[in-house]
């Protein structure tokens, strides 16, 4: 299909869409329930946990297209991809980075609760505080201040944004979906006044969206897709064929809606 008729909607592509995600979202449950990883596995486990959340994510869309609120949850899908397609350029480095990045966020969890009053289980502290010593700087900030009371990134990637992570893999989804879907996310007057329709003197505000539920369902189905792809190739859930047919049939039957 060609890029500049990308995200122009024909009347057949929300159902469409809407059953190749049902596909994809069975393909990776069927897929799912036979992974099994070492616990050494910091990158194995990471894609795990992306892969159900990026199912969760897709039952998510699945039961709220059309409503716009679609696009929420599929904008979130395209930042996880992002994040895992990152880290999967540096799998070892990286996703330890994501997973002992649970030490920082309990520590930080245990300041808190000191400076509130609130009483913390002492072997937690004791056990958060060895791990920090050994793992804690991996987060640490390059340009730390001696006195500085939290010393740590305040992410898992450090300093590297979304949009660096786009640059370094591909911006189509970030520059397709994630755009158009942002300005409803951040309650611009876009995605805001898009939800608006005039009828005589009166204005009135429309839940629902065919263009934002076509976005929606690609995105998601994208997100899927690809992670699937990542968790196969680490994993070897021996899927390469199931989810080439899926994208090859994917795109024939899309590109087939703009040649006639």
């Amino acid at each position: 299909m060609p890029t500049g008729t990308l995200f122009n909607r024909d009347p057949r592509e929300v159902p469409f869409l809407h059953d190749q995600v049902k596909k994809v979202l069975a393909l990776a449950d069927k897929a799912s329930r036979s992974i099994s990883i070492e616990e050494s596995d910091d990158f194995g486990f990471m894609t795990v946990q992306f892969l159900y959340k990026q199912m969760q994510h897709g039952e998510s869309v699945l039961s709220l297209v059309p409503r716009r609120d679609a696009g929420l949850i599929a904008r979130t899908m395209i930042d996880g991809l992002y994040q895992l397609l990152w880290a999967f350029r540096a799998p070892e480095e990286r996703a330890k980075l994501w997973r002992t990045f649970s030490i920082i966020h309990d520590w930080r969890r245990i300041q808190g609760q000191r400076k509130l009053g609130i009483p913390v289980d002492e072997e937690h502290i004791r056990r958060t505080e060895a791990l920090l010593k050994v793992l804690g700087n991996l987060h640490r900030l390059k340009k730390s201040k001696l006195n500085r009371s939290d010393p740590y990134n305040k992410t898992w990637q450090g300093g590297v944004k979304l949009s660096d992570m786009a640059d370094a893999i591909s911006r189509e989804l970030y520059d397709g979906p994630y755009a158009e879907l942002s300005d409803w996310e951040h309650w611009g007057v876009s995605g805001i006044g898009g939800s608006i329709e005039r009828e005589n003197d009166s204005a009135i505000v429309n839940t629902d969206s065919d263009r934002i539920a076509g976005v929606s369902l690609l995105a998601a189905f994208q997100s899927l897709l690809q992670t699937l792809e990542v968790a196969d190739v680490h994993l070897s859930l021996k899927i390469r064929d199931a989810i080439q047919t899926l994208g090859e049939d994917f795109r024939k039957t899309l590109d087939s809606f703009y040649q006639q």
